[in-house]
């Protein structure tokens, strides 16, 4: 049974966001006696303040890929059919806009 309520243990933890090798810390420190309780806050703390993160990283990220998308939409028009337009070589370098003649945003 102890089994059991250990699996349980580790898998409810795993679904709040500890990390599997913090749980082996934590369940070591208290399998050898201790109390790994200030710890186990701490990890849930640092968890807390990773989603809080979440949002913010996510609107940045929706803004980098927009004008990634733009950038390559501008890339696509200028490519002449059947040819690569490098849309991946992209990646590696800071998104600029490609000016040409007559072209609006």
């Amino acid at each position: 049974m102890e089994a059991v309520k250990r699996v349980q243990l580790v898998r409810r933890a795993l679904s709040m966001g500890f990390s599997l090798a913090g749980l082996v810390r934590i369940l070591q420190v208290r399998d050898n006696g201790g109390a790994p309780c200030k710890q186990v806050r701490a990890l849930a703390a640092t968890k807390l303040a990773q989603i809080d993160r979440q949002p913010e990283d996510l609107t940045t990220m929706r803004q980098h890929l927009s004008e990634l998308l733009a950038a390559w939409d501008d890339r696509l028009q200028l490519t002449p059919a059947g040819e690569r337009a490098g849309l991946l070589e992209m990646l590696s370098g800071p998104v600029k806009p490609l000016a040409r003649k007559g072209f609006k945003r």
